[in-house]
């Protein structure tokens, strides 16, 4: 009863026309080449760390009468090399904060102030003194040169400066900052 059933199904069924679609759908070939090791490499260096190779070649005969061939080949090759470059930002930092002329110039006010006030309190007046003075002097320096970077139009070193000279103790660079 059950292929009579199916008979008559199939014979009543309008024909409908399947159209076929060919799709093509290409996946990635992901390979992963790792190497674990230790090496030692100087600042602005090269060095070669290793390479893998592979080759691969397939050939097919098929038919009867008219035999046909195809020939499949496929090389890969990876290398892998590391390049250093240090960058030393507090080392960029001194080199910029202490790229001053060595010219003495006159102590500031300030420093002289301090001089003054240290060497009077002071039991043993050289010492204090000197400290105060590479103080002061530290904070003219870094003055002359936030004075030189605005002069080159060098807003951001210069304010570099003054954050130095503020922290070194002048007054006029605390009164530039606000």
């Amino acid at each position: 009863m059950r292929a009579n059933l199916l008979a008559f199904l199939f014979c009543t069924m309008p024909s409908v026309t399947v159209y076929a679609q060919q799709f093509v759908v290409q996946q990635p070939v992901v390979g992963t080449t790792s190497v674990a090791t230790s090496v030692a490499v100087p600042d602005r260096g090269r060095t070669f760390l290793g390479g893998v190779s592979s080759a691969q070649s397939s050939r097919s005969r098929f038919g009867f009468h008219q035999p046909g061939s195809s020939l499949g080949l496929s090389r890969s090759s990876n290398s892998m090399s590391v390049g250093v470059t240090v960058i030393d930002l507090r080392e960029m930092d001194e080199a910029i904060l202490n790229s001053v002329p060595d010219r003495p110039e006159p102590a500031s006010r300030f420093s002289r102030h301090a001089a003054a006030i240290s060497g009077s309190c002071a039991g043993s007046p050289r010492e204090p003194t000197r400290d105060v003075e590479s103080t002061a002097d530290r904070a003219a320096k870094f003055e002359r040169l936030a004075h030189k970077a605005e002069a080159e139009n060098r807003s951001r070193v210069a304010k570099l400066h003054w954050k130095m000279a503020a922290k070194y103790g002048s007054a006029t660079a605390h009164e530039r900052l606000r």
